[in-house]
C-alpha cells in the first residue's frame, strides 16, 4: 500500500485522502499546504496507515462513549454546546450581538475539517492549520487572530464545563498570536478619517434626517450606534452643553459609563428633531425620512393634485419605513449616497475618526481622548470626572 497522493480540490485547494476520507490542507500548491500534507502522513502512518480522525459514528455509538466518558466529546459536539451557551451571553438589549455571529462563523470553520475529532485530541499542530487556512484565504491578521482567540475561548469555557480536559487548553494557548511583520498574513486597511470635502459631496443626495445624523457624528465624534439612539429623553439640556449619556454603548459590560457632549453646532443640528412630548421617540428614523421625502414631492409638484391623488399610499403595504435607523441601515444609506455623488464610498466609522483628527489638532491627544471615550477599564473615578470636564469644554468651542 504506498502513500496517499496530493491532490488538488475544486481548483484552488489542496487535499489528500486517507482511508476513503478526505482532509482538507489549504490552498493548492503552497508551502503551508505542502508541510501540512507531510505532517498528516506522518500521523497516518504513525497510526498504522489508519485516519487519525475516527469516523463519524451513529448517535447510539456517541451516546454510549459520552456515557462510558463524559469528556469524549467531538469538536462538533462541543462547538454546539458552546454556541448555544455564547447565543444567551452576549446579548444586549434582547438582541445577540456581533461577537455571537463572529463565533458561529469561526466554529462552522473549524467543523469543516475537525468535526469528528475528539476534541482532547485536538492539539497546537490542528489549531496552527486552521490558523494557516484562515490566512490562506486572504483574512487579515487581525481578523484571524480573533477567530483563533473565539476558538481558545471555547476550549476555555469547554474546561469550565468539564467538557475538555485542562491539558489540552494549556497546549493551546502556547501558539501565540501572528505578529505584524513576522507572518505571511496580510496586514489589516487601518481605518482613516473621511475628507471632508467627501462629507460634503453627499449633502446633497442623502435625505435630511441621515445628513442630520452625519453632521452629528462628524461634530461629536459619536460612535454610529449611539447616534441611531438618540432619544430626547436622554439628552440633558439643562447646561450649556447639552450631555447625552446612552442607554446601551459598546464599553458597557466593563462598568464604564459614557457621556457625550452637544455644542452649539451640534444642538442646532439636533433641535429641528427634539421632540419634548415623545421622550422615549427616537430622533432619527425612516419613518420621518420619508414623510419629509413626501412633503418635498409634494411641494415641487408644478401642477394641481387631483382629488383621486390625495392618498396615493397602499392600504396595507408589506414593508413600513422603521422607526430608528440600524448601523446597517445608516451605512448603506452613505454608501448610496456615495454611489449617487460619484465618490469612493465611506463609512461612518470614518467621520468618528474625522471628529478626533480635528479635536487632537484643536486640543491634543488627551482632550480627543476624553471626548471619544478612550480610556482604560481601571482608570479612577477622579480621572473620569477630569475627562468629562475637558470633553465639555472643548464641545462648547467645537461642537
Amino acid at each position: 500500500m504506498g502513500v496517499p497522493r496530493y491532490l488538488r480540490h475544486k481548483d484552488k485547494y489542496a487535499r489528500v485522502i486517507l482511508n476513503g476520507r478526505e482532509v482538507h490542507l489549504g490552498l493548492y500548491d503552497s508551502p503551508e499546504s505542502r508541510t501540512l500534507y507531510d505532517q498528516v502522513i506522518a500521523e497516518w502512518l504513525k497510526n498504522g496507515r489508519r485516519n487519525p480522525i475516527p469516523k463519524r459514528q451513529s448517535s447510539r455509538e456517541q451516546q454510549h462513549r459520552f456515557e462510558s466518558d463524559e469528556r469524549a466529546h467531538t469538536v462538533t459536539s462541543l462547538a454546539v454546546a458552546y454556541y448555544t451557551h455564547a447565543k444567551g451571553y452576549y446579548v444586549k438589549n434582547g438582541q445577540p450581538t456581533s461577537e455571537a455571529v463572529g463565533i458561529q462563523l469561526a466554529l462552522r470553520e473549524l467543523r469543516k475539517r475537525y468535526a469528528d475529532m475528539l476534541a482532547d485530541q485536538f492539539g497546537p499542530k490542528h489549531l496552527k492549520a486552521f490558523r494557516q487556512e484562515l490566512v490562506d484565504r486572504g483574512l487579515a491578521r487581525s481578523s484571524v487572530n480573533k477567530q483563533v482567540g473565539r476558538i481558545l475561548r471555547m476550549f476555555r469555557w469547554g474546561v469550565s464545563e468539564n467538557l475538555v480536559r485542562p491539558e489540552t487548553l494549556t497546549a493551546l494557548r502556547s501558539v501565540p498570536g501572528l505578529k505584524e511583520g513576522r507572518c505571511n498574513a496580510r496586514e489589516p486597511e487601518r481605518v482613516k478619517p473621511v475628507a471632508e470635502k467627501d462629507v460634503e459631496a453627499i449633502r446633497g443626495q442623502l435625505n435630511p434626517v441621515v445628513m442630520a445624523m452625519v453632521d452629528v457624528q462628524r461634530l461629536t465624534a459619536m460612535r454610529p450606534g449611539e447616534v441611531c439612539q438618540l432619544r430626547t429623553g436622554d439628552i440633558d439640556r439643562s447646561g450649556k452643553v447639552w450631555k447625552f449619556r446612552p442607554r446601551s454603548h459598546k464599553v458597557q459590560h466593563h462598568g464604564k459609563d459614557r457621556v457625550i457632549s452637544f455644542g452649539p453646532q451640534a444642538q442646532a443640528v439636533l433641535g429641528p428633531f427634539l421632540r419634548p412630548n415623545e421622550p422615549n421617540r427616537f430622533l432619527f428614523s425612516p419613518a420621518e425620512a420619508e414623510r419629509i421625502r413626501r412633503e418635498r414631492q409634494r411641494a415641487a409638484r408644478k401642477t394641481k393634485v387631483q382629488p383621486s391623488q390625495l392618498s396615493r399610499a397602499k392600504k396595507d403595504p408589506k414593508v413600513h419605513p422603521g422607526d430608528v435607523y440600524t448601523t446597517d441601515s445608516y451605512r448603506r444609506a452613505i454608501a448610496s449616497a456615495c454611489r449617487k455623488a460619484g465618490i469612493d464610498p465611506w463609512h461612518p466609522n470614518q467621520l468618528r475618526h474625522l471628529a478626533a483628527t480635528n479635536l487632537r489638532r484643536e486640543f491634543g491627544i488627551e482632550v480627543a481622548r476624553a471626548v471619544l471615550g478612550h480610556s482604560t477599564v481601571g482608570m479612577t473615578e477622579i480621572y473620569a470626572e477630569q475627562d468629562l470636564a475637558k470633553a465639555m469644554a472643548a464641545m462648547e468651542r467645537l461642537g
